[in-house]
C-alpha cells in the first residue's frame, strides 16, 4: 500500500513538471520576434492594428486657401466715333502788320468731363463711381508757335462727344495668391466730352 502510495506521488509530481515545462516552453515560443518575411507570409503584408505610416510623421493636411477679397476689373470696351457738337474761335492773334514772325503762346483746358449712364455694381465698384454723377478729367496744354507777317491766328475750339461700354467681371482672391472668376459680370455706358483746340493761320484781314 504505501509503495502504490509512494508511485502514485511520483506520478503526480511527473505530470505536474512536464505540465510547467510545457507551459513555459508556449509562453517562451510566444514571446519570440517574428521575422519580417514570416510575419509578411502570416499578414500578407497588411497591416491591422496600430499602423502608422512613417512618412506620415508629423504630416497634416494642408488647410484649404481662404477667400481674402473680391475684386472688379475690366474685360472689355468698345468705343463709339468721336463726335464734334459744334465749334467757335476761342481766341485771335495778329501778325498782319509785322515784318517779321510773331510767336505766339496760348494755354488751353481740354475741359474734359465724363459719367457712366448706366451700370451696376461691377461698375460702381471697379471703377469707384457713382452712376449719373459727373466726373472732372480736364488737362491744360500749351499751343506755341510763330505767326508768319502779314498773317492772323484763329484758334478754334470744337466741343467734343464720345461714347464708351465697358464691361467688368468679379474675380475671387485667395490667401495663397490664387485668383479665379466668380462668374459675375457688369456693363456700363459712359459718356465723355472734351473740347479740342485747333489753331489756324490766315493770310491778310
Amino acid at each position: 500500500m504505501k509503495r502504490f502510495l509512494l508511485w502514485t506521488l511520483m506520478t503526480l509530481v511527473a505530470a505536474l513538471a512536464g505540465g510547467f515545462a510545457v507551459a513555459a516552453g508556449w509562453r517562451a515560443a510566444a514571446l519570440r520576434p517574428v521575422a519580417a518575411t514570416e510575419l509578411a507570409d502570416v499578414t500578407g503584408g497588411v497591416c491591422f492594428v496600430n499602423c502608422k505610416d512613417d512618412e506620415d510623421d508629423g504630416d497634416e493636411e494642408p488647410e484649404p486657401p481662404r477667400l481674402v477679397a473680391t475684386e472688379w476689373r475690366p474685360i472689355g470696351q468698345t468705343d463709339s466715333r468721336a463726335e464734334q457738337l459744334s465749334y467757335s474761335i476761342y481766341t485771335e492773334l495778329s501778325n498782319v502788320s509785322g515784318d517779321e514772325p510773331l510767336h505766339y503762346s496760348v494755354n488751353v483746358s481740354d475741359q474734359c468731363r465724363f459719367k457712366w449712364i448706366t451700370g451696376g455694381v461691377g461698375i460702381s465698384s471697379g471703377f469707384n463711381i457713382m452712376v449719373g454723377r459727373t466726373y472732372n478729367c480736364a488737362v491744360t496744354a500749351n499751343l506755341s508757335g510763330q505767326i508768319k507777317p502779314g498773317y492772323r491766328l484763329k484758334v478754334y475750339k470744337g466741343e467734343m462727344r464720345q461714347y464708351s461700354t465697358i464691361t467688368v467681371a468679379e474675380y475671387l482672391i485667395y490667401s495663397d495668391g490664387s485668383e479665379r472668376e466668380s462668374g459675375s459680370r457688369d456693363a456700363g455706358r459712359r459718356e465723355r466730352r472734351w473740347s479740342r483746340f485747333h489753331p489756324v493761320q490766315v493770310y491778310g484781314n
